[in-house]
Parts: structure tokens; C-alpha cells; sequence
């Protein structure tokens, strides 16, 4: 027993001591933390330089080892005796009152065998005892339990915190922790802030810029600083350093010409200390490029005196010139440090070679040093490739789709313009989606940047009958020579074959313009709505099959699905249709034809839905067509028995069958067509806010874009360089937002078949590209092409406010026309109203069917108030005035109480009150929505204070004349097989296609026309931030200017280089002694003989001397100038009197041209065409110089950079360019 008692004094021994350690390791944790805390903090604010770490590291030691010692050593290495632990325990667990203690002693007494001990028998019972009393209270064991759990747990919530601390707290922390406890690396190795510097210690040659790099590791900073000294008793010098894409820093050292030594510093931070030595080693003192575009283009080599970055078009072939700063026998260009072309030293000394630009990268030289090793002798410059993107393509006419009776003949016109030349123009269709036929319009044998073309549908030798469809589209073919011609392709449209008999009125959507793609035009609301959702589904699949190259998978399968469940939702409508119909007239014979359409039509959708599904649109393409000329064959049918059956029956019994007629179409599709339409409108309010967002979009890029030309205007002027990368990185950082903003104007384009948001993304990558050509030329010539760019966004800018502007007349007029068709509506309730009788007598059911009109008319209502006020809001900054009378027509609406009135009328025919208060609440209702109807109607007149004036319209008419008047003698020429030779009457290529800088970008008409404002001439003041072949102050201006932008072969036109005289274009028999015709058209050579550069001399005649025009060309041909004869009769509607006899004249030569004779006389008709083509041009050219007068103040409000005195002499130096040289001899070839 007393050993057992002596156990148990052990125990309790041992659990204290397991208290005193976990206690004294709290104590240790908890107090290492602080101090691990407090050497973190100091680290960081040492930046964690190795002196740091290496301090820390001892403090740390030494206060862990006091801790160690004082918490957790000390207290364990205190010895107690056992009554020690007795008395602990019986403190703790007085119930034990002394009995350890005693048997204890009493023991002890007993062992030591003294006098006084007590017996053994006393002392086996006091040890009895204690143990006994021990076992009740568990051997002590709850003495230290409590203590220990709450030690251990605040140890455990230390380390918790801790743990957490570390994971989400300061990243300094864990860089301490790692710089502290990971003692097998060296302090230098645990740094963890650190700043990487390439080149580091170099060798670099004498004059030499030298780039210096550095990349921050482990943290970031605001910004960066190289600090430099060029003697070790000097201070050092701060040069700033600039943040590139990469993240890193860069900074230029120029004219290296002696030692030096550097460092760069960040955010406290400094990297080691390295040293350029400096030796005499070749380096390029100077840099010329030569840039030898490809042939295709027709582009002129463009010299750059102070090369480096490059900024062209794939293919061009970049000869480089080389100054170097001492001989060296060669040296060599290398691209992406992996190719190399070669570098030959002339007789001068001076390093040449070429190389070709394939890709996007890097180059710079390398130069053979007297050791023989190739040394790097230039910075890096960069390479961007431009884009030479795919030709853009439209039908420009009729623009919508169409209805035509089987014998009419509908004229179509397509057009195509690429920078660089359109290869090929044809014009596909396809009858009732049968195979696709292709009509070649155009076979570029000459480089034509734009070109539009004519061709009339006869429609009675295609054998259709009502309901039957002509689709149609254009695609077209650049000329690119080096990556392969790029086809593009229009939108598709829809010509609808109606009954000879039938009178349409046009619909709403074609009065106003309608759209492409089977969207614009169908008939009213009603039943070709059937149809009308089926085209839309036709072209939205076409657009994916057209777009399929540049769809992803997902994309690919995302939108084929959309299409599909749009074909699901109208095949279900249509079975819904059916079952009406079988259900109410399957037993009359005159449906009989429309119960077997349908059906067809029906299995044609479903298996479209399959191609769908399987993401096969061209396979879907022709069932869906075929699905379409069912559904408009079985609405032409109903058309046809609605309209028998009202010829044939009168009286009531008659109507009421031709209203349950109608009902099984109009009911089932008014319905549908809402749906529609509402779907419509959100896709369209979601399109204007996207537009919205572009246009602010612009604002900003042209905003920055105009601080950036000034900047480099500033530098150019002080005669400072170009470093860093700063103002070339900001370029290319706006080209980059310019095409984001390019690709995303694309993508609605092709969404909302938009030709003018096609052409402000043309006008956008245009801009993008001169913003790279900017980067790429620097200083010496990125002024100029940074204020192209700036022209460029703000053409973009002003389109899309004319898109915006032309919003509100969208959202007036379909307004309006929802008005009249719910006015409509109403009539025909109020009809029914009256028809109803006397209550006792009212038929239920047609009671309820009127109920249910009236609930559908209130939810109309109650969406157009909504339409109304949000068209309201969209126009209160452009159109104040129109946006007033739009909330008043809303307030109306709310005023009257109109969709109340309509909500208790429903009930008043309900609960068959007298049939006069029906009466009155119907008429009441109908002058309430009169009223509406009046207000949009001043909504209406209201916009015509905003619509562009008359003469920048006539503008626009003749611009396009003109433009087409050209384009006619040019196929005509083609088809003749004697297109005129490239280079000598290569000038034909309309007004405005002039090539600015480095010749990639065109200029002129098409781009007035787009702006269509007094904007479209480009005056003395415009020069200087545009090339000389943009100004149009004479005949010709500044030709040598045009022909360095227009390429080898153009522009070195017939007989004199541009000295073509005002008054020789309509007579003289044609003849035109010059380039271009006023506004940049080329001659058409000397026609007497006179000598033409390139080509030899003699006499010449060209064109029409091949082998004529086949009937079926002259019968196209023709029909295409009575086209241009109607155009030019509008146009005379809407110019003033003083112009009625320029256009009398045009109207004269035009006609002249719709004959037989002319067109099988090659040389009457080259002469006929000329006349009347000059008439054209000079008329565009009169009109234009009005135009520009009128709009002179705002024309001519630059920056002030020239000075009156200097403007005036710029003006009269234009005038004397268009006066030309005094007639004279002919000249002789001009020598290079």
C-alpha cells in the first residue's frame, strides 16, 4: 500500500509538470510570435536588405533562446519533495483533510525504526485511509486537468491566429518567415525583394543607345528609377524609367560615349551596382528604310530618313540603309533574334540589305567588329503587321427586301470597295431556294478600290407565280496577292412575287428604309408574319454559314442553337395554326390548298432543325428556304379566298364568315407578331445602348488621340526624339482600343444588318492602322499620321451621331404606326360594340371574344405609353423639341386614363349594360387615341428641324452618280476585253480614293458622303494634317504629293501627270490630259496620240475597241443608265435653280446613252459616256465647292497653326494648281 501511495504522489508530480510545460509553452509561442512580429515589421522597413536578415536572424535567436529558458527550462528544472506534492495536492482537494500528508509521515516514520514511530498496523491504516480518500478524488487528477485544457487550448488559438496571420495577412510576413527559418540559404538568396537588371555589367559600343530593363520580383511599384553616374566621384543621376506591357521598367541611355555606372531603384528597393565599359564598336549612326510595298497595291516605294519601327503591310519588302558610326565590312539584320538577313558594305562604307515583313515581332542590327564577332549595333524596334482586311460588300439597292409582280423588273445594285483594290464582283441568287446562280459583275483586269454595279431581274423569264421568292446577295474578292484574295460577302435579301391583281400598300418598315437580311419590308401586320419571322430565320442562318470562318466551336454551336429554337417556336405556331384550321374548316374546299401548304412547310422546318442541331447551316439553308415559299404560298391563297369570298357573299351571314376566316390566321398571328415585335424592340434598345456605349467610346479615343498628335507636334517643334517607347507604346495602346472598338461596331453590323456601322468600323481600323504607322515613324513623319487618325475617329464619331440622330425619326415613326394600328384596333372594337344588341339578346361567345380584344388592345396601350417615354428620354439632348411633344403624347395617354377606360369598357360589355353607355365609352376611347395619334404627329414635324440641309444631300446624290457613272465605263470597258493598261489609264478610281501617307488609307467622296455634311471638302487648312492628294481646290492638286500616295503606275497618268485643265472635261472629244478629272477620276488618256509614260506613244484610243458588248451586257447596261436618269431626276427636285441647268445637261448626256445604237457603237458610247460622266463630275465638283463655302467658318477652324498671311498664300497656290499650265505643246516623256 505504500507504494501505492508513493504512485500516486508521482502522478500528481508528473501532471504538474505537464501543466508547468505546456504553460511555459504558451508563454514561448505567444512571445515568439511578438517578437517574429516586431523582426518582420523591421525587416520590411529594411526593405529586407541582407544587413537586415542577418540581424534579425541573430535578435530572433537570442530572444527564442531566452524565452526557451525563462517559460519552459527553468520551471521543469524546479525539484520538489514528495510532502511538497502531498501538501499541493490536499491544497487543491481539502476533502483529502491531511490523510496524505499524515500517511505520508506516519510512513516514513515507520521506515526510520525511532522510538516514536507508530505502529505498523496504525500506519497501514492511514495509508489505507489515504489511498482510499486518493481514489475518491481520482488520484488529483482533476487538479491540473482544467488548467491544462485551457493552456493547451490558448496555445492552440495562438497558433490558429498565427497560421491565418500568415495566409492572409501581408505578404512581408511570409517573405520574413522564409528570410528567417530557411538558414541553409545565404541572406543574399533570401532576399525576397529584388529588382533583375539586364544588361547588367556590359560592353557596349562607343555612341551607342543602350536600353536598360529591369523587372521587379516580389513586390510592385509606382514607378522606377535608373540612377546613373559617369565617374566614381560623381553623383549619381536620376533618369526615370518607363513601365512597359511586360510589367518591367525600361529606360534609355543615349550617346553612350564613356563609362558609367548604374543601379535602378524602386519603392526602396535598389538593385546591385553594374558598369558599361565602352569600346569602340560599329553602331548605326543612322538609319534609313525604304519601304517597296506589294505589287497588288500599287503603292509607290516610301522612303523613312530616320527609320526603326515598322509599321506595313504583309509582303512589303523592307530595304534598309545603314550609316554605321566606323568601317566595318557587314553586319545583318535579325528578326525575332532567330532569322537574319545579310548586310553588305558599299563603296561608301554604308551597310545595305532587304528583308521581307511576314509577322508581327522585333529586329534590330548586328555589325561584324574588328574581332570578327557580330555585335549588336541598334536598339530593338518593333514590327506590326497592318491589316489588309477583307473587302466590305453591300446591296446599296433597293437595300430591303422587296415585292414585285411576276413581270416586273427589279434593279439591283451592289457595291464593293477595298483599300487596295476589288478583284472580283458577282451577284448570286437562287429562285425559291433552288441552286444558286452567280452573275459576274465585275472581273478587276485594273485596280479598282471601289466599285458599284447594276443588274436588272426580269422577272418574267423566270417563270414565277405569286408567292414564289428571288434571293439574292453580292460577294466580292480583294486582290491581295500575298496572303490570297479574301472574299466577303453581303447580306442576303428577298425579293416576294405578289398576285398581278393584287394593290399592296407599302408597309411601314419599307417606307422607312427596312433593313437587310430578311428584315426589312414585309406587308403590314397580319398574316405574312408567318413568313416574315421565317425570312428572319433564313438570313440569321445565312449570316452564321457566312460567318462560319470566324466562329469558334462554342460560337458556332451557340448560335445555330439560337436559330433552332427560334425555328421551333414558329413550327409550333404554325402546327398550333393547323389544328385550328382542321378543326373549323377542313371540310371546306377552297382551304384545302393552304391544309396542304402548311403541313409541307411544317415537315421543311423540322428538318432544318435538324441541320441546325447537328451545326450544319448550309445544310439548313435550303429546307428553310423551302419552308418559307410554302408559308408565303399558303398566305397568297388565303389572301386570295379572303378577297373571293368578299366579292362573292354580302350581308351579315357573309361577314361573319370571312371574320371566322380571319381568324384563323389573324387571331393566332396578330398574337405572334407581338411577341415578335416585342423580342424586336428589347434586341433593338439592347443595339442602341451598345451603340451608345461605342460612340462615348469614340469621344474618349478621340479625346486622347488629340493630346497625342499634339504631344508629338510639341516634340517635333522642339526637335526632341522620340524614348522609352512612351509615345509609340501609347499609339499602339490606342490602336489596340481603336480595333476592340472596330471588331465590336463589326459584330452589331452584321447582328442588325447596318451598313453604316460597317463603314465607322471600316473608318475605326483605318484610324488604328495610322495610329501604328505613328508608333512606327516617330517623329519624323507620326505627326501627320496621328492626325489622320484623329480624322479618322472623328468621321467614325460623327457617323455614329448620325446613327443617333437618325434613332429618333426610327423611334417616332414606329411609335406613330403603333398608334394608327391601335386606333385601328379600336374602330374595329367599336364596331363590334355596336353590333352587339340589346343585352337579353348578345351572343356569350363573341361577348368574350371582345373582352379578350379589349385585354390585349389595354397591354398594347400600356407598352406604347412605355415605348413613348423611353423615346422620349433618348432624344431630350438631340432633338429637344420632338422629345417635348413625345412626353406630351405619354401624358395623354396617362392624363385620359386611356388603358382604365379600356379595362371598364371590357367590363361594361361584360355585365351587359345599355348598350349607349358601350357607345360612349368606345367613342370616348377612340378621340383619346386620336388625340395620341396628334401629338406623334407633332412629334413627327418637330424632327424636321434636325434633318441635314438639301445641298449636302444633292451632294450626296451626285457623289454616288458620279461613283457610279465611272464604275459603268469601267465594266464596260472590261467586258469589251481592252481594259486600259495598268499605269497609263490607272487614275480611274473615283473621287476620294486618294491614299493619305504612306498611301494605305483612302480618302474623298464615298467618306463625304458618309459624312454628308458641308464637311466633305478638305480645304487649304486641312492640308497640313492630311496629304496633298485629299485637297479638292482645283483639278488637280499637289499631284506630286498624290503620286507618291498612290503607288507605281497611278497617278502618272496620260500625257502630263496630273495637268488636267477644268474646262477640258466635256468637250475636246474626250480628250484629258491628265491623272484625274477634277476630283481624282483618271482620264482617259489622249485620245490624239499623245506620248504616255510607261507605255510608248502613238495613238490610242481605249476601251471600246475590242470585241463589243454582248445584248444581254447591253441590255443590263442600259437598264443601269436609266437608273442613273432617274437618280439624276430626283436630284433635280432637290437642288436650287441656279443648278437646274448643270442637271438638265447631265440629264441630256445620260439619256443619250439609253440606245441600242450607242451600245452596239463602241466608240459612240466611249464618247457618250465620257460627256456625260465629265457632266457629272463637273456639277459634284460645283456643288461641293458650295458646300464647302457655306460650311467655310467651320472648315477653317484649326488650331491656328497657320497664320492668315501663310493661308492666303497656300489658297492662291491651290488655285494656281487647278488652273493648270497654258496650252501648249504636247509633252514628251518625263525623265526620272
Amino acid at each position: 500500500m505504500q507504494d501505492e501511495l508513493l504512485g500516486i504522489i508521482r502522478t500528481v508530480r508528473r501532471r504538474w509538470r505537464t501543466k508547468l510545460a505546456v504553460r511555459g509553452a504558451l508563454m514561448v509561442v505567444a512571445a515568439g510570435l511578438v517578437v517574429f512580429l516586431a523582426s518582420a515589421g523591421a525587416l520590411e522597413a529594411a526593405r529586407f536588405t541582407p544587413e537586415s536578415i542577418r540581424a534579425a536572424r541573430i535578435v530572433l535567436a537570442l530572444a527564442m533562446a531566452a524565452l526557451v529558458a525563462v517559460f519552459f527550462i527553468r520551471p521543469l528544472l524546479r525539484r520538489v519533495s514528495d510532502e511538497q506534492v502531498a501538501m499541493y495536492l490536499e491544497e487543491h482537494e481539502p476533502s483529502l483533510q491531511e490523510s496524505i500528508i499524515s500517511a505520508l509521515e506516519a510512513s516514513r516514520a515507520a521506515a526510520d525504526g525511532s522510538g516514536s514511530a507508530p505502529s505498523r498496523a496504525l500506519v497501514q491504516k492511514l495509508v489505507e485511509s489515504a489511498v482510499r480518500r486518493s481514489q475518491e478524488v481520482e488520484h488529483g487528477r482533476r487538479v491540473e486537468s482544467a488548467p491544462v485544457r485551457r493552456y493547451a487550448g490558448v496555445l492552440a488559438a495562438v497558433a490558429v491566429a498565427a497560421l491565418a496571420l500568415f495566409t492572409f495577412g501581408p505578404a512581408y510576413l511570409r517573405h520574413a518567415m522564409s528570410a528567417l527559418f530557411l538558414l541553409s540559404r545565404d541572406v543574399e538568396a533570401a532576399v525576397p525583394y529584388r529588382i533583375d537588371v539586364k544588361p547588367g555589367n556590359a560592353t557596349v559600343s562607343r555612341g551607342a543607345d543602350q536600353v536598360i530593363s529591369a523587372q521587379l520580383a516580389g513586390f510592385d511599384a509606382l514607378d522606377a528609377a535608373l540612377m546613373v553616374r559617369k565617374t566614381p566621384a560623381a553623383e549619381f543621376e536620376r533618369v526615370p524609367m518607363v513601365k512597359g506591357d511586360s510589367g518591367g521598367y525600361e529606360g534609355m541611355l543615349f550617346d553612350v560615349s564613356a563609362p558609367m555606372e548604374y543601379y535602378v531603384e524602386a519603392e526602396g528597393v535598389r538593385s546591385g551596382t553594374f558598369a558599361l565599359k565602352v569600346v569602340e564598336m560599329p553602331y548605326v549612326q543612322r538609319l534609313e528604310l525604304e519601304y517597296h510595298f506589294p505589287s497588288y497595291t500599287g503603292m509607290k516605294p516610301q522612303k523613312i530618313e530616320d527609320g526603326g519601327d515598322i509599321a506595313v503591310l504583309r509582303g512589303t519588302e523592307v530595304h534598309v540603309r545603314a550609316v554605321p558610326t566606323m568601317a566595318t565590312p557587314g553586319g545583318q539584320v535579325v528578326l525575332d533574334k532567330a532569322e537574319a538577313a545579310g548586310l553588305t558594305a558599299d563603296a561608301e562604307g554604308v551597310l545595305t540589305g532587304k528583308f521581307k515583313v511576314d509577322k508581327d515581332g522585333l529586329y534590330h542590327l548586328e555589325m561584324t567588329a574588328s574581332t570578327g564577332d557580330m555585335v549588336k549595333a541598334s536598339p530593338e524596334y518593333t514590327i506590326d503587321v497592318l491589316l489588309d482586311a477583307p473587302p466590305t460588300v453591300s446591296i446599296a439597292k433597293p437595300g430591303r427586301d422587296t415585292q414585285a409582280s411576276p413581270i416586273e423588273e427589279v434593279f439591283v445594285e451592289a457595291r464593293a470597295d477595298d483599300d487596295f483594290g476589288v478583284r472580283n464582283l458577282e451577284l448570286v441568287y437562287a429562285v425559291n431556294g433552288g441552286p444558286e446562280k452567280s452573275i459576274g459583275l465585275f472581273q478587276g483586269q485594273k485596280r479598282m478600290p471601289e466599285i458599284s454595279a447594276g443588274h436588272t431581274f426580269y422577272l418574267e423569264e423566270l417563270g414565277l407565280k405569286a408567292g414564289d421568292f428571288v434571293s439574292y446577295y453580292a460577294r466580292a474578292v480583294d486582290n491581295d496577292a500575298v496572303s490570297g484574295g479574301k472574299p466577303a460577302t453581303s447580306d442576303i435579301y428577298f425579293v416576294r412575287i405578289r398576285p398581278l391583281s393584287k394593290d399592296f400598300r407599302q408597309a411601314p418598315s419599307q417606307a422607312s428604309g427596312g433593313g437587310g437580311g430578311g428584315g426589312g419590308g414585309g406587308e403590314e401586320n397580319g398574316p405574312n408574319n408567318l413568313s416574315d419571322q421565317q425570312k428572319k430565320i433564313v438570313a440569321a442562318t445565312f449570316n452564321i454559314q457566312r460567318d462560319r470562318k470566324t466562329l469558334s466551336a462554342a460560337a458556332l454551336r451557340e448560335n445555330t442553337t439560337v436559330v433552332k429554337l427560334s425555328q421551333v417556336k414558329l413550327r409550333e405556331q404554325v402546327e398550333q395554326l393547323v389544328l385550328q384550321m382542321t378543326q373549323r374548316v377542313s371540310d371546306d374546299p377552297a382551304f384545302k390548298t393552304i391544309l396542304e401548304l402548311l403541313p409541307k412547310a411544317i415537315g421543311e422546318m423540322k428538318t432544318a432543325e435538324g441541320h441546325l442541331q447537328a451545326a450544319a447551316p448550309d445544310a439548313a439553308l435550303a429546307p428553310e428556304q423551302k419552308a418559307l415559299q410554302y408559308l408565303q404560298q399558303a398566305e397568297e391563297e388565303y389572301q386570295v379566298q379572303v378577297q373571293t369570298r368578299q366579292q362573292q357573299q354580302g350581308g351579315g351571314g357573309g361577314q361573319q364568315q370571312n371574320r371566322d376566316l380571319s381568324d384563323l390566321f389573324e387571331l393566332e398571328v396578330d398574337r405572334m407578331a407581338n411577341q415578335y415585335e416585342m423580342r424586336q424592340q428589347a434586341a433593338q434598345q439592347q443595339a442602341d445602348r451598345q451603340i451608345d456605349e461605342l460612340a462615348e467610346k469614340l469621344k474618349e479615343l478621340a479625346r486622347r488621340q488629340e493630346q497625342e498628335a499634339e504631344r508629338q507636334r510639341r516634340r517635333a517643334a522642339a526637335g526632341q526624339q522620340q524614348s522609352g517607347g512612351g509615345s509609340g507604346a501609347s499609339q499602339r495602346e490606342l490602336a489596340e482600343q481603336a480595333e476592340e472598338a472596330a471588331r465590336r461596331l463589326e459584330q452589331l453590323s452584321r447582328e442588325e444588318n447596318r451598313a453604316d456601322l460597317a463603314q465607322s468600323a471600316q473608318q475605326l481600323r483605318q484610324a488604328a492602322d495610322a495610329m501604328r504607322r505613328a508608333a512606327a515613324n516617330g517623329e519624323q513623319a507620326g505627326g501627320a499620321q496621328s492626325a489622320e487618325a484623329l480624322e479618322r475617329l472623328r468621321r467614325a464619331e460623327q457617323q455614329l451621331q448620325r446613327t443617333q440622330t437618325g434613332r429618333a425619326e426610327r423611334d417616332v415613326n414606329d411609335a406613330k404606326r403603333r398608334a394608327e394600328e391601335i386606333a385601328q384596333e379600336q374602330k374595329a372594337i367599336a364596331g363590334e360594340v355596336g353590333k352587339l344588341g340589346a343585352p337579353g339578346n348578345r351572343n356569350q361567345a363573341q361577348v368574350q371574344q371582345l373582352v379578350d380584344r379589349k385585354g390585349e388592345l389595354e397591354k398594347n396601350v400600356s407598352e406604347l405609353e412605355k415605348q413613348i417615354g423611353r423615346a422620349a428620354a433618348d432624344m431630350r439632348r438631340e432633338e429637344r423639341d420632338a422629345s417635348r411633344r413625345m412626353s406630351e403624347a405619354a401624358g395623354s395617354l396617362r392624363d385620359n386614363r386611356v388603358r382604365d377606360k379600356i379595362r371598364y369598357s371590357g367590363a361594361v360589355v361584360r355585365s351587359g349594360m345599355a348598350q349607349s353607355d358601350a357607345e360612349n365609352f368606345e367613342r370616348e376611347i377612340g378621340s383619346n387615341l386620336q388625340a395620341l395619334e396628334d401629338k406623334l404627329g407633332e412629334a413627327q414635324a418637330a424632327l424636321g428641324n434636325t434633318r441635314p440641309d438639301p445641298q449636302s444631300q444633292a451632294l450626296q446624290r451626285a457623289q454616288e452618280l458620279s461613283r457610279n457613272m465611272e464604275s459603268l465605263g469601267e465594266r464596260a470597258r472590261e467586258r469589251q476585253g481592252n481594259a486600259a493598261p495598268e499605269g497609263a489609264d490607272r487614275n480611274r478610281e473615283g473621287a476620294g480614293q486618294n491614299r493619305e501617307g504612306a498611301g494605305q488609307n483612302r480618302e474623298g467622296a464615298e467618306q463625304n458622303r458618309q459624312q454628308g455634311t458641308g464637311q466633305s471638302g478638305e480645304g487649304a487648312d486641312q492640308n497640313r494634317q492630311q496629304s496633298a492628294g485629299q485637297n479638292r481646290e482645283g483639278a488637280e492638286q499637289n499631284r506630286q504629293s498624290q503620286q507618291d500616295a498612290r503607288g507605281q503606275g497611278q497617278g502618272q497618268g496620260q500625257g502630263g501627270q496630273g495637268q488636267q485643265q477644268a474646262g477640258q472635261q466635256g468637250g475636246q472629244g474626250g480628250r484629258n490630259e491628265g491623272g484625274r478629272t477634277q476630283e481624282g477620276r483618271g482620264g482617259d488618256g489622249d485620245t490624239t496620240g499623245a506620248p504616255q509614260l510607261g507605255g510608248g506613244s502613238g495613238d490610242r484610243r481605249p476601251g471600246m475597241g475590242g470585241r463589243g458588248l454582248t445584248p444581254e451586257d447591253a441590255r443590263q447596261f442600259r437598264a443601269e443608265v436609266r437608273q442613273m436618269a432617274n437618280a439624276a431626276e430626283q436630284l433635280r427636285r432637290t437642288v436650287g435653280k441656279d443648278d437646274q441647268a448643270a442637271v438638265a445637261d447631265m440629264l441630256k448626256k445620260l439619256r443619250a446613252l439609253d440606245s441600242d445604237k450607242v451600245f452596239s457603237d463602241p466608240a459612240q458610247f466611249e464618247r457618250l459616256q465620257t460627256q456625260a460622266a465629265d457632266a457629272v463630275k463637273r456639277f459634284e465638283f460645283n456643288l461641293r465647292r458650295k458646300t464647302e463655302l457655306k460650311g467655310n467658318e467651320v472648315l477653317l477652324s484649326g488650331d491656328g497653326d497657320v497664320p492668315e498671311e501663310f493661308r492666303k498664300l497656300v489658297e492662291e497656290y491651290y488655285k494656281s494648281l487647278s488652273k493648270g499650265p497654258a496650252p501648249g505643246p504636247t509633252p514628251g516623256p518625263v525623265k526620272k
